[in-house]
């Protein structure tokens, strides 16, 4: 048994037609999640996309924060990401999802960067850490001048 208290979190789904679904969490932020075809935009995101750009913004901030620590001066940062899964079968979970940060700035040290992205794949994020195990996670970064 674990020495920590747990954190409860909430969040609401309500159906709205079709697959189209908004949620919302205890704050008043929302999210529309829809299912359709990829030629299709539909309403919103299929909630596999959502908990991909979920496992690129947790890792996002966590590079932010690390590279603010180390007074790394960033002006802009993108992170791209790969989710593999299985064309057949349910359910279907990544089966990889691989990660690139472009980072970019003004005199960044390589080091703190390697450092801020390895540290947040795998140790502080918490999307990450939920998905790992059942996805490989892989990441690479790439650091631009500006």
């Amino acid at each position: 048994m674990s020495n920590v208290d747990p954190v409860g979190m909430r969040a609401e789904v309500n159906w709205v037609e079709g697959y189209y679904f908004t949620g919302s969490d205890g704050s008043g932020q929302t999210l529309a999640f829809d299912s359709v075809p990829d030629d299709d935009p539909g309403k919103g995101m299929s909630p596999m996309r959502v908990l991909l750009a979920a496992v690129g913004a947790c890792s996002g901030m966590d590079v932010v924060a690390i590279l603010g620590k180390r007074k790394q001066i960033l002006t802009s940062l993108k992170v791209e990401l790969v989710g593999l899964r299985d064309s057949f079968g349910h359910p279907r979970p990544f089966t990889e999802i691989s990660l690139k940060f472009t980072v970019t700035g003004k005199g960044l040290e390589e080091r703190f960067v390697r450092e801020a992205v390895s540290g947040s794949i795998e140790k502080y994020c918490s999307v990450t850490a939920t998905v790992d195990g059942k996805a490989k996670l892989k990441y690479s970064y790439e650091i631009l001048e500006g």
